[in-house]
């Protein structure tokens, strides 16, 4: 980490910083994400700050490009009340780079689960901004967060606990749940593997078994991390039922509505989890496509759809955002969002019939005939990588 000198003034503006803060001996003072009160902007002014020089980089250059810009509306102005640079607005991130610093910030917050219950505020405020970005772009939040998913395992556990999130909320919206148990709902997705996110991040760099030992820390995962949960102050019965229960596999087939709120928790999450870990690249093991990723994860434990399978088909669509599909082009397209149906995607279009890449890339309605999905591609037999987020650009 390659630790830059931070003037405490370019702090004022600001309510929060997509980068962590620490001291000049490396120490953490202020994690990505988190609130910037009176209280805790006084406690930075005591010390010495410094940033990541990556991690902040583009924030940085965003505050010079601002302050610039302040700088010659103020002389344009002379006559100005109140200087333009007391107004400077927070550098806008892109979409890639908000998930990218949310996800550094919930595992900032998931670090050290100490009973003193900080954690759990970062991470809910994680919670809050997660939802706030996905609703002013939610396909397109979906799309980067399932396409990035088979690129690579960098922050494994935090990545995946955001797609759980939008995934899992999207469906119990569908579901028609009241939007406390939603939000009970998020968090636990947030928070289910806190006890497993170091072993879980380790697990994906390698594909061998597990040891005996291993495997039970495994098992004790639900109850560890209820446990944590509990200690920190959390009292919510569905957050935490749904932590504990939410390994427990249902052996029939029930109504959602002969369950305990905790227990509709749990098996949501625990399906929505299985979809999330088939769509993303373990180790050498690449991901499932998204339609066979889908398929199974829309079977109930008899084997047919059920209440959940259907929420997630419609959440997600037959062909998730962030998946390859083959169109009746020829051409080989990225899933960037949901169509009117679930078998009909708007898809950008990135090679030709043969695998070469376009010129430009094409936004394509699935719905119109020439440009149906003809299949699933898997990703593994994917040769041209495309640029997702320029691709993104063209549902805008």
């Amino acid at each position: 980490m390659n630790l830059i000198r931070l003037s405490p003034q370019l702090l004022e503006p600001y309510n929060a910083l997509p980068f962590d803060v620490y001291d000049a001996r490396g120490r953490l003072l202020l994690a990505a994400g988190r609130g910037i009160d009176g209280a805790t902007r006084a406690h930075l002014q005591r010390w010495d700050l410094y940033a990541d020089a990556a991690q902040s980089r583009v924030w940085r250059e965003r505050v010079a490009l601002a302050r610039w810009r302040a700088r010659q509306g103020r002389h344009a102005t002379p006559g100005e009340s109140a200087p333009a640079a007391a107004r400077v607005e927070p550098p806008r991130l892109s979409l890639a780079q908000e998930w990218t610093m949310l996800a550094m910030a919930l595992e900032s917050a998931l670090r050290e689960p100490l009973p003193d219950g900080a954690w759990v505020r970062e991470a809910q405020a994680v919670r809050l901004r997660a939802r706030h970005v996905a609703a002013q772009a939610s396909d397109a939040s979906l799309c980067h967060l399932i396409y990035t998913a088979g690129l690579h395992t960098n922050l494994y556990s935090c990545h995946q606990a955001l797609r759980r999130l939008l995934v899992a909320g999207g469906c119990a919206r569908v579901l028609g749940w009241s939007e406390a148990q939603v939000a009970s709902l998020e968090c636990a997705a947030l928070t289910m593997n806190v006890a497993l996110r170091q072993l879980q991040d380790m697990l994906t760099q390698r594909d061998t078994g597990l040891s005996a030992g291993l495997r039970q820390q495994v098992v004790q995962n639900p109850r560890e991390g209820a446990r944590l949960l509990a200690a920190a102050g959390v009292a919510d019965p569905v957050w935490l039922g749904a932590v504990l229960l939410h390994r427990e596999a249902p052996r029939t087939a029930q109504p959602l509505a002969a369950l305990a709120p905790a227990q509709q928790a749990a098996w949501l999450l625990r399906r929505v989890d299985m979809l999330c870990a088939k769509l993303s690249r373990r180790g050498r093991r690449a991901p499932l496509n998204g339609l066979q990723a889908m398929r199974e994860a829309c079977l109930g434990p008899e084997g047919q759809s059920d209440e959940i399978g259907a929420a997630l088909l419609q959440t997600l669509g037959l062909y998730p955002p962030g998946s390859f599909v083959r169109l009746a082009s020829g051409e080989t397209a990225l899933v960037l969002a949901r169509g009117r149906r679930a078998c009909a995607p708007l898809a950008g279009a990135f090679a030709d019939a043969d695998g070469l890449p376009l010129p430009a890339p094409r936004l394509r309605d699935t719905a119109q005939p020439e440009f149906a999905v003809e299949g699933a591609s898997d990703p593994a037999r994917v040769l041209v990588r495309p640029n997702h987020e320029k691709l993104l650009a063209l549902l805008r």
